[in-house]
């Protein structure tokens, strides 16, 4: 039974023979199953380095110094990387010495969720979260450090709100 139809894409994010997504490891060359069951945990470690960015951001006036809030920031990223790789993928079903051959297009993947107000509401909110970010720094001051981690972080934000307006742009035409 092929499904085609994948909700997860990015990096790394394949489809296999039979429609399954597929988490390929570059590290041990593995792939792994990732079942609609463990779908939101598995989008929550994917997006961990975006997650424990906006954590950082926002938490950056309450540590003393900002080489403190670095280094929680890098002590949660080494923490949730560890739990990812030792833990999680353990759990699920492996595909030895998988051959990537069909990659997840992020708007491919937003397109077949088939939710036209859901997309142009997330567009809308990433472009508002992008603005947001650089005015918080602005308005807290925040050293360079912590400055350019903001405008990197709504320079992503920019981005994926783009990648939605594309989307919902390409669902209006079909």
């Amino acid at each position: 039974m092929k499904k085609d139809i994948s909700t997860l894409s990015g990096n790394n994010i394949y489809l296999d023979m039979y429609g399954d997504t597929v988490y390929y490891n570059i590290f041990d060359k593995n792939g792994y199953i990732v079942s609609s069951q463990v779908e939101p945990k598995f989008k929550l470690f994917y997006h961990r380095y975006s997650i424990i960015c906006i954590v950082v951001i926002l938490l950056g006036d309450y540590f003393y110094t900002w080489q403190n809030t670095l280094l929680v920031g890098i002590g949660a990223a080494v923490l949730v990387e560890l739990f990812f790789r030792l833990i999680f993928l353990k759990k699920l079903k492996v595909i030895k010495d998988f051959k990537r051959e069909r990659k997840t297009s992020v708007i491919e993947s937003i397109i077949n969720r088939k939710e036209k107000e859901k997309t142009i509401m997330k567009a809308i909110a990433y472009v508002f979260l992008s603005i947001l970010i650089v005015i918080n720094a602005i308005q807290q001051n925040y050293n360079l450090v912590f400055l350019i981690l903001s405008v990197v972080a709504a320079a992503y934000c920019f981005y994926t709100g783009i990648i939605n307006i594309i989307a919902f742009s390409k669902m209006k035409k079909k």
